[in-house]
């Protein structure tokens, strides 16, 4: 009777035990497959597109959750300052600043800590070391260098966590409630820190917990230490972008001391230079040039008149009508111009061929060369008739100005013969829309001497193409 009650109660138990057993291995697999599901999770955050605050936010809740904790922070390591920066936190107080600073020693010590540590209750850091190890531990600011400590001290320094570093930030890891702590690393840079609070259910961590939470913590890493490549290569190009800046203001000035340098040489050109800029631009704006032509418009503008730098001032001021030899000399300007441009590689293509050709006409009688519209290139077109525009609409020691009219319709009748046809006509609706007031920031008009009547200049510039005849004002 007694051996038949044995038998049933350990079928009994038996049986229990197997039950007990599934049900565990049950719930294994469940736990297993909440972990693959969050790791899965944790590789779509991290790989996503938004921001760095983001990213890191949704990556601490997750790593939470998977772990059974509400409280826990981020902290961002800055090398310059050897500060870390808390930058994302939960289930803690917001408005707490919460940053401090890492000596050498807890730098050291945090390089070489397992990759999950307990905080500790903040016990002195040389506690429950042999007095060897208490020696080596004591020489230099906490922790030595890596290369100084011995494998079995690196074995023992992992196994016990970081005593030193959570002694000296006891009262900064009790601000974040941290239980656990996980360096945050990439090879051997420390690019942050990563704090856990305690469990949901306030039991204690497991090995599975901190294998979880390194696994989690070391793909966390990799998207810090990614944004921190990439906020230093920010900077870098941040850098070289005001240095870029700074050089191209040194080079616009200088050029534009070239410019004022040669309408120095007379009164009556002073200004000319910058003003034929402006008409370029605001023809090639009209005509749809993209703005690095525009720039370059620009200035060729500044500089297509360089080469009266040789001329002499007495010719450049002459009131009376030059002579043979002087209209030679007026005439090589081009020439001399490009000479002097052609050794300069400009960022907006041949400016050297703006200056020589900014004589020609479209019918092939100008100068230097005498090439013909279909060979001169737009840029060409554009300067030759914004020179021409800012002559007749200037006092010249041989003549005073003529009026805004009366230059349109001198223009008028030059088209196709002096001036490109297109070109003409995108001037005409430059002062157009600028007359009326269609261009909120106008670059012609506000150049000229306003002697002239509006209504009668508009009706001028809706007048049709008319014959040329040949231009009676030299430029």
């Amino acid at each position: 009777m007694r051996s038949g009650m044995y038998r049933v109660k350990h079928r009994f138990s038996l049986k229990r035990t197997e039950r007990e057993r599934l049900g565990m291995g049950k719930y294994n697999l469940q736990r297993i497959l909440y972990v693959f599901s969050s790791l899965n999770d944790l590789g779509r955050v991290i790989t996503s597109n938004g921001s760095v605050d983001d990213i890191t936010k949704s990556a601490l809740y997750l790593i939470l959750g998977t772990i059974s904790s509400s409280e826990g922070a981020v902290f961002h390591y800055e090398p310059s300052s050897c500060a870390m920066e808390n930058i994302v936190r939960k289930g803690l107080d917001g408005t707490t600043p919460l940053s401090f600073t890492l000596s050498d020693g807890d730098l050291n010590e945090l390089l070489l800590a397992s990759q999950v540590f307990e905080t500790g209750s903040g016990q002195e850091p040389l506690q429950g070391f042999t007095p060897l190890q208490r020696e080596v531990r004591t020489l230099g600011d906490g922790m030595v260098g890596i290369s100084n400590i011995r494998p079995s001290e690196k074995l023992d320094h992992a196994e016990r966590g970081v005593t030193g570093f959570t002694f000296r930030h006891r009262e900064h890891l009790k601000a974040v409630k941290a239980a656990l702590a996980a360096p945050l690393r990439v090879g051997d840079k420390l690019v942050g820190l990563l704090t856990v609070g305690k469990r949901f259910s306030g039991g204690e961590y497991g090995g599975e917990d901190r294998e979880i939470l390194s696994m989690m913590s070391q793909q966390l890493s990799v998207v810090m230490y990614n944004q921190q490549l990439f906020s230093r290569l920010q900077r870098k190009v941040e850098e070289n972008r005001k240095l870029y800046e700074n050089l191209k203001q040194i080079y616009h000035d200088t050029i534009q001391a070239f410019a004022v340098a040669i309408d120095a040489k007379d009164d009556y050109t002073q200004g000319h230079s910058a003003r034929v800029a402006q008409y370029a631009m605001a023809i090639g704006q009209e005509l749809g040039l993209p703005g690095d032509e525009l720039e370059g418009l620009r200035f060729a503008g500044l500089l297509h008149d360089i080469g009266k730098i040789t001329v002499d001032s007495s010719i450049i001021r002459k009131k009376s009508s030059l002579n043979e030899q002087e209209i030679m000399q007026i005439h090589r300007h081009p020439s001399v111009g490009y000479d002097i441009l052609s050794h300069i590689k400009f960022p907006w293509g041949d400016l050297s061929k703006l200056a020589l050709h900014h004589h020609e006409k479209v019918d092939g009688h100008g100068y230097p060369d005498g090439i013909e519209g279909k060979d001169l290139v737009l840029g060409v077109r554009i300067i030759t008739l914004a020179d021409s525009f800012d002559a007749m609409t200037s006092d010249r020691p041989y003549r005073k100005q003529i009026s805004l009219g009366e230059t349109i319709e001198e223009i008028r009748r030059c088209m196709g013969t002096h001036f490109d046809v297109e070109v003409c006509r995108a001037l005409f609706r430059v002062l157009e829309k600028e007359l009326t007031g269609e261009i909120a920031d106008p670059k012609v008009i506000p150049c000229l001497n306003r002697l002239f009547d509006t209504p009668y200049v508009l009706q001028v510039l809706k007048a049709a193409d008319g014959p040329c005849e040949a231009a009676r004002h030299p430029v």
